[in-house]
């Protein structure tokens, strides 16, 4: 695989912040917390909430919100086709560096 295949990965893998955010959504079946991810990735609210809409957008991760004891309790869950983004990005990443050694 020739580096600039690598054009063909999904976008927004390529931003530092969303590759770790979809990292961490895609090695856990279970939807995981607002605060879990902010402690997790040391980000602003701000700062994850804007990456969080932009990967919803895209149909990677889904976001789901309830209230719990009148609180707004809002998680987030890798989609099927969130998983295999970062799985193709992934192999991407493997074919370029064995093709340069």
């Amino acid at each position: 695989m020739a580096p600039n295949e690598l054009i063909d990965v999904h976008p927004s893998l390529f931003d530092r912040v969303r590759l770790g955010i979809m990292a961490h959504l895609s090695l856990t079946k279970k939807a995981v917390d607002f605060n879990t991810l902010l402690t997790a990735l040391e980000l602003t609210r701000g700062n994850l909430s804007t990456h969080m809409k932009k990967l919803e957008d895209d149909g990677l991760v889904r976001i789901d919100k309830t209230f719990v004891d009148r609180k707004t309790r809002t998680t987030y869950l890798c989609t099927g086709k969130g998983r295999k983004e970062v799985q193709a990005y992934l192999a991407a990443v493997e074919a370029v560096l064995r093709s340069s050694l």
